[in-house]
């Protein structure tokens, strides 16, 4: 983790082969990949888990209490009747 930003790098290669009375084939597949992600401010690299299940990659943090959300008021215009976003419980 720098600067707040979470790089994740992998790489994978699957090989097949399948043979015959009258030919025989061989195929692999490769590649690799990298994903940055921007952590929510606050998050503390060691605060991170990881779990790898099923092909599955899944990243936990516990967010500090000042990072926790909070509710904005936001008017919709161009409507009878308009409510604002508190209304409605977007957070």
């Amino acid at each position: 983790m720098v600067g707040g930003f979470l790089t994740i790098k992998g790489s994978r290669e699957q090989k097949q082969e399948s043979r015959h009375a009258q030919y025989s084939r061989r195929e692999t597949r490769y590649g690799a990949f990298e994903r940055t992600i921007q952590l929510p401010e606050g998050v503390k690299a060691e605060d991170l888990k990881a779990t790898h299940k099923n092909g599955v990659l899944e990243l936990a943090a516990t967010l500090p209490k000042e990072g926790a959300s909070k509710q904005v008021k936001v008017e919709v215009q161009g409507q009878e009747g308009a409510k604002s976003a508190d209304d409605r419980k977007i957070r």
